[in-house]
């Protein structure tokens, strides 16, 4: 039952009063018509039309969403943009296997000289203090030295104007043996201490950058040596042979501190390398052409460490057996003329030399006579090594054209007087007797030549010719010298580069590039050495070479 209707019975009373408490009747709506004035309708407003693009982006379904969203992605592009312009910006560390970039080239030599060059400190503060044996109850200490100033030479500048002797300065060790010490041939005798190198750069006209040159070349050529011992990729036998030179030429022998290994293994090398082969030739290939280029540079190299050897008590096997059989397969491959050539292959010979040919090489015939010269210096007795070397010299002579120089006189031909005088005047020099009036028209004859076309990296880079020319002028020694020491000297040092290596020049003769780097690097670092390498024919005190006694 609904208590609040007061109109229904109950027994519930309502209490009086309650009636004030419900809301007052309402009364129903009156309408009235409001009678309103007739007024005329407003003007409407014009609207401008919208531009194109808004009508598009009405059309297309655009709106404020759309509008945000396609703001942000503006501006992330842009960020993106902005983020890899700036990368892009930063030099590139290439370590991917794609290649590397010239900066992580130059980078990563930079970074092994100056490992290469630590490594070599510390090797050289471990290295004892030298004795020289003596009659009497002690040794004799070398004494420290004090400091020798060096001048400047040409027109090159020095970093390294001064050096102390008697101190260990990195990879500048270069000393040989004590027991060899005492009786080193005459004419080895200025490269054997750093004393002896700084004292002769002086005396020639060099500096003490020659000898950190040479330093900064050995320490790189380190760094190339191949797993079996030996150097290079190609003419492994020649290579080889070369670089060896070069670390003689600084004394280096397989007692060396920091180079004695390498040394030792490239030895061993052409002593297996001649073992391997029935004929003894120093060459991977009996039969190609190269191979007698790489005998005679071969044999060389191996002459100039048994000298060194002969007189010590250290045995290094197989090398005085290789060495002999090398000079004696030179001897008896020489052909009537006196010269040595190549195309054995094709005559149906053993190897690549034909002893028969009616022809001549004064190329292939410059590294038989310097390994003919080394024989006659290590004072073994070789059967027919005198009459080579004489038949070598008239051979040598008769090459001298009427203007002095030394082969053929058609510029366009290939081995032409331009091209190989060095070779002939420096056989001359080191080899014959009384051919002085040949010598000096052949020095003559360079002169006038790099006097109208001077020594130019970029122009005339022929460093096989260069080899050549800058023993020859050393020999000459006097105002010679000193005219050709001011052309050479700066372009060699001027192409060293960080890591030690030589950058490629540019060749005027194909044939006397030097675009394989072991190669280039080996002709650069002996041209270096000449200062020390050799004394002069006209210094040395010993006999000429056909007077001195020979040995068993």
């Amino acid at each position: 039952m609904n208590t609040n209707d007061p109109k229904q019975p109950s027994a519930y009373q309502v209490p009086p009063g309650w009636e004030r408490f419900q809301p007052p009747p309402v009364a129903e709506p009156v309408l009235q018509a409001v009678l309103v004035e007739d007024r005329p309708p407003a003007p409407a407003r014009i609207q401008p039309p919208a531009p194109a693009w808004l009508r598009f982006w009405r059309q297309m379904g655009g709106g404020s969403l759309m509008l945000s969203l396609a703001v942000h992605v503006g501006l992330l592009l842009a960020a993106g943009v902005i983020i890899v312009g700036t990368q892009m910006a930063k030099p590139v560390n290439d370590f991917i296997p794609s290649g590397p970039t010239q900066a992580s080239v130059e980078a990563s030599q930079d970074l092994a000289y100056k490992v290469s060059m630590k490594q070599m400190d510390a090797m050289a503060r471990k290295t004892p203090q030298t004795r020289i044996g003596v009659d009497g109850p002690t040794d004799c200490l070398l004494p420290e030295a004090g400091v020798m100033e060096l001048p400047e030479a040409g027109n090159g500048t020095s970093r390294l104007m001064s050096a102390s002797i008697g101190s260990k300065l990195p990879g500048m060790e270069g000393s040989a043996p004590p027991t060899m010490l005492a009786n080193l041939p005459n004419m080895f005798g200025g490269r054997c201490s750093m004393q002896s190198r700084l004292e002769k750069l002086r005396e020639n006209g060099g500096t003490a950058e020659c000898e950190m040159a040479v330093s900064r070349s050995l320490a790189w050529l380190k760094g190339q040596q191949n797993a079996d011992g030996s150097w290079g990729r190609a003419n492994k036998g020649a290579m080889t042979g070369l670089a060896l030179l070069c670390y003689l030429g600084r004394c280096e022998t397989p007692d060396s501190a920091f180079y004695g290994d390498n040394v030792r293994d490239g030895m061993l090398y052409l002593v297996e390398l001649a073992r391997r082969n029935p004929h003894g030739i120093l060459a991977e290939n009996l039969v190609s052409n190269s191979a007698t280029y790489e005998h005679g540079i071969a044999t060389y190299a191996l002459g100039e460490m048994y000298s060194f050897y002969r007189l010590g008590n250290r045995s290094l096997p197989g090398l005085r057996e290789t060495f002999e059989k090398g000079v004696q397969l030179i001897i008896e491959q020489q052909n009537p003329q006196g010269s040595w050539t190549y195309g054995g292959r094709d005559a149906g010979l053993p190897t690549a030399y034909n002893k028969d040919s009616r022809g001549e090489d004064l190329s292939v015939s410059g590294w038989q006579f310097q390994a003919l010269k080394a024989a006659k210096h290590s004072g073994l007795k070789i059967e027919g090594l005198d009459g080579a070397i004489k038949r070598c010299c008239d051979y040598l002579e008769s090459k001298q054209t009427k203007d002095g120089g030394f082969g053929k006189t058609n510029r366009d031909e290939h081995y032409n007087q331009w091209s190989l005088t060095g070779c002939g005047v420096l056989g001359l020099q080191t080899l014959a007797q009384h051919k002085a009036t040949a010598v000096k028209k052949g020095i003559r004859f360079l002169r006038e030549f790099l006097s109208a076309e001077p020594l130019d990296w970029e122009r005339n880079c022929n460093l096989y010719c260069w080899y050549y020319y800058t023993q020859a002028f050393f020999q000459a020694g006097g105002e010679d010298w000193r005219f050709y020491n001011a052309q050479f000297l700066p372009q060699i040092i001027g192409a060293q580069q960080a890591d030690g290596s030589f950058k490629r020049g540019r060749p005027n003769w194909p044939a006397g590039d030097a675009a394989d780097a072991i190669y280039r690097q080996c002709l650069c670092t002996l041209q270096l050495e000449v200062y020390f390498r050799y004394l002069k024919v006209a210094d040395r005190e010993e006999p000429s070479i056909f007077e001195r006694q020979t040995r068993r």
